[in-house]
């Protein structure tokens, strides 16, 4: 063998090794990571990052930080988690809490299923988490309810939540606790489309709270055989319900989400997003001891009805939008200031 074929091999040999070693160095550190970053970011940069926060919720976020370390979540999920657990404690630490009754929930909106307690929310999709546990529940629901398409007649099959005071902050409870939230511009468009567009259920959502103005709007449109236009509900169902009693008084499928969901009062672990809705809702289903995700995931899509489709709300957004005026728009933002600010959605509809 030629001297240069002896040294071509050699440097072969080296580059091989060199790049060998560079792979196993990188592997090395993500593992590295993967095993030091829910430790790290546990309690002491936590707290350093809230000093803002009073030492009871630093204490809460402590508590909620561990629980995520011990359920191994993926890392992408922790930072979401903190961030939104921190934003909600600094809104909640300069709100007086509501009454101790917490009418901002529906009493059949509340509940349990196999040791796990959660606040659904209208247009978050909570109908699609009603339809999983329903397929996973089997005959017993799916034989009357119609498998699992009637998924409102889910609740039935499921533990009601009694007294919510065990589920606060100074209560004691054992359970696993979640709820979803959504960008509130894209939740009013959501229920507009359902509502309004594919039946008609808006009629009785726009009456809440004795809304005489929409009855009488209501009246006028259908003589002249007309649609209630988008901009036509955010003044005479949404805003005219402010109006008439302010923001717990709205229409649950509207009213702001730190009422409906006592935010600030009900001692959450998880905050899943509309917006992550594929990675949350994996977190959700395991804490179900549901574990075949992927089945179940595409199982509960055969059933979506044509109004749950993402794409109506995201394609016809900004269309609605342009046909409401300004003054909505910034009244709209006085109402759910809150929920702009704990749940970092932004401030603009556009």
């Amino acid at each position: 063998m030629k001297i240069s074929d002896l040294m071509n091999n050699s440097m072969r040999k080296k580059r091989n090794a060199f790049i060998l070693l560079i792979g196993v160095s990188v592997v090395a550190i993500l593992l590295v990571k993967a095993s030091l970053v829910p430790t790290s970011v546990w309690r002491g940069s936590l707290v350093m990052r809230n000093d803002s926060l009073g030492a009871e919720e630093r204490e809460l976020l402590n508590t909620n930080l561990l629980w995520m370390k011990n359920k191994h979540l993926p890392l992408d999920a922790i930072p979401r988690q903190l961030e939104r657990f921190t934003s909600m404690q600094k809104v909640c630490k300069k709100k007086s809490p509501i009454t101790k009754q917490f009418q901002g929930i529906y009493p059949s909106a509340f509940m349990s299923f196999r040791n796990v307690s959660f606040a659904l929310l209208p247009k978050t999709g909570s109908t699609n988490i009603l339809r999983m546990i329903c397929i996973t529940v089997g005959p017993e629901c799916t034989n009357i309810t119609g498998y699992p398409d009637e998924y409102h007649y889910v609740p039935r099959f499921l533990q009601g939540a009694g007294n919510l005071t065990k589920y606060t902050k100074q209560g004691r409870n054992s359970k696993f606790i979640f709820t979803f939230v959504r960008n509130p511009w894209r939740r009013l468009v959501s229920t507009y489309i359902e509502k309004v567009l594919f039946t008609d259920s808006y009629i009785a959502i726009c009456s809440w709270n004795k809304n005489e103005k929409f009855k009488s709007l209501h009246k006028e449109l259908k003589a002249n055989n007309q649609t209630l236009t988008f901009k036509e509900f955010i003044r005479y169902c949404v805003i005219e319900q402010y109006f008439n009693g302010g923001a717990m008084k709205m229409e649950p499928h509207y009213r702001p989400q730190i009422l409906s969901g006592a935010l600030c009062e009900i001692n959450y672990n998880f905050i899943g997003q509309t917006e992550t809705y594929g990675e949350d809702i994996k977190v959700v289903l395991e804490q179900f001891q549901i574990y075949n995700i992927t089945w179940l995931l595409n199982e509960a899509k055969k059933y979506r009805k044509p109004n749950e489709k993402a794409h109506l709300t995201s394609s016809t957004y900004l269309q609605h939008w342009k046909t409401v005026d300004i003054w909505m728009i910034n009244l709209l933002k006085e109402i759910y200031a809150d929920d702009f600010e704990m749940l970092n959605y932004p401030l603009s509809p556009f």
